[in-house]
């Protein structure tokens, strides 16, 4: 039987209802969730510090929204326990669960019955006026873009030794296969199957009408420059602030060194959550369907 640890989203409406209704299922059926402290608050009973969590759980359960989920991931990181996201509010690409679908599915959780989905992350790191940084995981984007200036920002962007351009734009958001139904994904990026191995660069409203996304291998190394007389752009990774860019500045973007498990659902997959998500048309088809179609209705 797996051992399951739980952090909740404290601050999300209910949070506290959906723990306390863990704390149920647990005391029915003889099995102990390990609760990260603050969750444990909840449930007016002991818990764990973040650290001393992961290392004794087989799989972490994170309640809140894909913002929760991020947040662990990069607390979390490098550990390589799967994560399971809860979206207590609607559905998420990264939280794909339910309230109402975890609380059914934790008998099949506790005995292992899981779909592990090995994601690419990227690690960040640079300069920022003599200043290097570090980002060692990103799990969704990275993203750069003009500030409160109505300038343009202009980015050199090379691909290990070679130069792409010097993007005219709004910006530019660098995205994971994780990270291509986010923002991406409203900057016209291109849906990227989640376990691929591979990195999107997709510019923000660009100058020239001809500038599309690239799609980068995985063991391929993206740097941007702020040229000379260019506007600062502002860095953002999975939605947090990470500084301004000025002239002269750089960062390299490359895969991360230890890539990050989400667990999902046995019988939920990717394009079942993007026919939800997105409202695209079909049904899927049932396994014992499928066959009879495949051999032509014989029986």
């Amino acid at each position: 039987m797996l051992r399951i640890g739980v952090i909740a989203n404290t601050r999300k409406p209910g949070a506290r209802t959906l723990v306390r209704e863990m704390q149920l299922f647990s005391a029915k059926h003889g099995f102990s969730f390990v609760w990260e402290e603050q969750t444990a608050r909840l449930a007016g009973t002991e818990g764990r510090d973040l650290a001393g969590l992961v290392g004794e759980v087989d799989l972490l359960i994170v309640a809140g929204g894909d913002g929760s989920l991020l947040r662990v991931v990069h607390e979390v990181y490098p550990n390589p326990v799967p994560i399971l996201g809860v979206n207590i509010g609607g559905l998420g690409f990264l939280t794909a669960v339910t309230r109402e679908e975890i609380l059914q599915a934790l008998p099949d959780l506790a005995s292992g019955r899981l779909r592990h989905s090995p994601r690419l992350a990227l690690e960040v790191r640079g300069s920022l006026r003599g200043k290097e940084i570090r980002i060692p995981s990103v799990l969704n984007d990275v993203v750069l873009f003009r500030g409160s200036s109505s300038r343009m920002a202009r980015i050199d962007v090379h691909a290990g030794d070679f130069l792409v351009t010097e993007f005219q734009a709004d910006g530019v958001v660098v995205a994971t296969p994780t990270g291509s139904t986010a923002y991406a994904l409203s900057a016209g990026g291109p849906i990227v199957v989640p376990e691929a191995q591979v990195f999107t660069l997709t510019p923000l409203c660009p100058h020239t009408l001809t500038n599309r996304s690239l799609v980068f291998s995985a063991d391929s190394h993206v740097r941007m420059t702020v040229p000379e007389r260019a506007a600062p752009v502002r860095l953002e990774f999975d939605g947090e602030s990470s500084g301004i860019l000025h002239c002269g500045d750089w960062i390299e973007i490359r895969a991360a060194a230890h890539q990050v498990t989400l667990a999902f659902l046995a019988g939920r997959d990717f394009f079942q959550i993007l026919r939800q998500k997105l409202r695209w048309s079909g049904a899927s088809m049932p396994t014992s369907e499928k066959r009879s179609e495949a051999d032509g209705g014989r029986t």
